[in-house]
């Protein structure tokens, strides 16, 4: 049987490094990390090409769109695409990714990176990386078509993932939608809401994103005064506020935030988004909770159960597509594209 063809784009981070002389650096070479996985060549054909050796910390936008346009230009010369990444800031590529290639990808895309470099006893790197593959080659004979995190033994769908410790091996979780594959013993087994190939919709890549989101961590008695320079300067594109709970904001005395939403919104035509900073958890207007239900009133957009790195990809990507009010950011925030949320499915921005 033919083997799949794979190309791994180096963008960073630990499992692309080596130790050297008692320091932690990049490894000097593609041949260097083969060398340390010669059981890679057994599963598939893999070709290798290092885009960046940045730390993930200071990747951004122009970073997640030049992944894009890398892996668009390459789509017909391989069958799956294996981006290796700092963990730091993994899930925010994944999730923009996700948007960027859409759900007219018809090739699986799989991130992994480490918590130790390959050199390191005991690391994790050899089985993040090899696992990566060995999913990647179950997901084209099975016909899978989406991004996905692959680290420890659970694949998780790149648009609903979260890092969740800065330690531990497994450092990634998926807290309101469940594992799209497993990896055991037996192999690699995906479940049946993992996305497949639908050659009816086209490929079509939207890999901008726009900066300028604030996004606030709510604290008990932050002042809402602190952001409206922010708001006036003209650069600020959109807020997100991180709720205590389902939505909620404050709503008493100097710390009252629903003015300042109200200003933000309908003097400044400022999209204000109102997510949740609990894993798994959800902002919605049908909640018991009169703070939420005045932020929303006030005319806040509840960002359901995206988790907070989708909340502020996704708000970066709407925007930058076009969208003109915060009528139409409220629409699209709340639609589905590629699973990212619970909510009306649509296939291209034009549905919406």
């Amino acid at each position: 049987m033919k083997k799949i063809k794979i190309l791994v784009i180096g963008y960073g981070g630990t499992i692309a490094m080596v130790v050297r002389d008692n320091k932690v650096m990049p490894a000097e070479n593609v041949e260097e990390i083969l060398k340390l996985l010669p059981s890679l060549s057994q599963l598939a054909d893999i070709e290798f090409e290092v885009l960046s050796n940045k730390d993930s910390t200071n990747v951004n936008h122009a970073d997640w769109a030049r992944i894009t346009y890398e892996i668009a230009k390459k789509m017909d010369q391989y069958d799956a695409f294996l981006i290796t990444h700092g963990t730091n800031t993994m899930a925010y590529t994944a999730s923009a990714l996700s948007i960027a290639l859409g759900r007219g990808l018809q090739k699986p895309v799989a991130f992994t990176g480490s918590q130790l470099p390959l050199t390191v006893y005991g690391n994790d790197a050899r089985f993040n990386f090899e696992n990566a593959v060995k999913v990647l080659v179950t997901a084209c004979e099975e016909n899978v078509a989406e991004v996905m995190i692959v680290f420890s033994d659970v694949v998780l769908r790149g648009s609903r993932a979260v890092k969740i410790s800065e330690s531990a091996f497994r450092a990634f979780q998926s807290p309101a939608f469940p594992t799209i594959a497993d990896i055991t013993s037996t192999g690699v087994h995906f479940n049946y809401h993992t996305h497949k190939r639908e050659p009816e919709i086209p490929f079509e890549i939207k890999p901008h994103f726009i900066p300028g989101i604030l996004s606030i961590d709510m604290t008990p008695g932050q002042l809402p005064d602190l952001f409206e320079t922010i708001v006036t300067s003209g650069k600020c594109k959109g807020i997100i506020l991180k709720s205590h709970g389902a939505g909620s904001v404050p709503t008493d005395g100097p710390y009252n935030f629903i003015p300042f939403i109200k200003r933000t919104v309908h003097d400044y035509k400022i999209p204000v988004v109102v997510s949740t900073k609990f894993l798994g958890g959800n902002s919605y207007k049908e909640v018991n909770d009169e703070c939420a239900v005045l932020a929303v009133e006030a005319g806040a957009i509840p960002s359901g159960d995206l988790t907070d790195v989708m909340t502020e990809i996704k708000l970066m990507w709407i925007i930058a597509q076009g969208a003109n009010s915060i009528g139409e950011v409220r629409k699209q925030i709340l639609a589905e594209y590629i699973g990212e949320i619970t909510g009306a499915k649509v296939k291209s921005l034009s549905q919406a």
